[in-house]
């Protein structure tokens, strides 16, 4: 975690507020990222019910089912929005957003799920209707940040070690991220494979083919007799002449 004032949460932020406008402008890219946005909330809906569920804290439930429920509306927001784009580009709108989960709560324990939680709750800005959605969302995005800070002192018993868990957050979620790109990296490199490999198998199997043909078209000679007796076949009778003499089957 970074001290305040320091250089490169400046830079970042520097950065984000030069290329954000310069990006939403993308055609389709709006609509897109806000139903990324609407597919977010609602996991993040699923992993906060799930941690209001297995948390022992009654009173750590009831913030938790909060959080749950303004990530409930977030999501129809945001799916609304990305709805009003896509139809403004004469595009289908997306399906209403179903996600998943990983059981963060479970594979990484209350307190690194807090930790996680509370660096999530940041968003991005677009067009003036979507800044005003933006607007109308970050009050309850402040408050997720403050309730999830002031349970995550609680439970680890200080602010030091509250940063070292948020520490530890941000390598977890760097490793996650380095394994999801490794996976489309090797989506992508298979694929290319796969193109290389038809290539240059394609025309080897048109080839071979060809010449299976042709070599098809030959016409063997006829075996001769002996070949033919050899083989096991019958050999072939002359038909009865003048010459041959013929017996007489005997009569009683």
């Amino acid at each position: 975690m970074h001290a305040p004032g320091s250089v490169e949460p400046t830079v970042r932020r520097a950065l984000v507020r030069l290329v954000t406008p310069i990006v939403w402008r993308v055609p389709g890219h709006g609509a897109r990222k806000l139903y990324g946005f609407a597919l977010a909330e609602q996991g993040s809906r699923i992993d906060l019910l799930q941690a209001a569920h297995r948390t022992p804290s009654l009173a750590r439930r009831a913030l938790y089912l909060r959080h749950a429920l303004d990530e409930t509306r977030h999501t129809g927001m945001f799916w609304r929005r990305s709805t009003e784009l896509r139809l403004a580009e004469g595009s289908a709108p997306f399906s209403p957003p179903v996600a998943d989960t990983e059981d963060l709560f479970e594979r990484l324990g209350e307190r690194r799920f807090l930790a996680f939680v509370h660096r999530g709750e940041q968003r991005g800005r677009g067009d003036t209707r979507t800044q005003a959605l933006f607007a109308a969302i970050i009050d309850d995005e402040h408050r997720h940040e403050r309730y999830t800070r002031e349970l995550l002192v609680e439970l680890v018993g200080g602010e030091r070690a509250a940063r070292a868990e948020l520490r530890r957050a941000a390598l977890w979620e760097a490793w996650r991220l380095w394994r999801r790109a490794g996976r489309t990296v090797a989506g992508a490199i298979y694929t290319l494979a796969m193109i290389a490999i038809y290539c240059v198998a394609g025309p080897i199997a048109a080839l071979a083919s060809r010449l299976t043909r042709r070599r098809s078209s030959w016409q063997l000679a006829a075996p001769s007799a002996q070949v033919a007796s050899a083989a096991g076949q019958a050999p072939t009778v002359a038909p009865p002449t003048a010459t041959t003499p013929l017996r007489k089957a005997s009569r009683r």
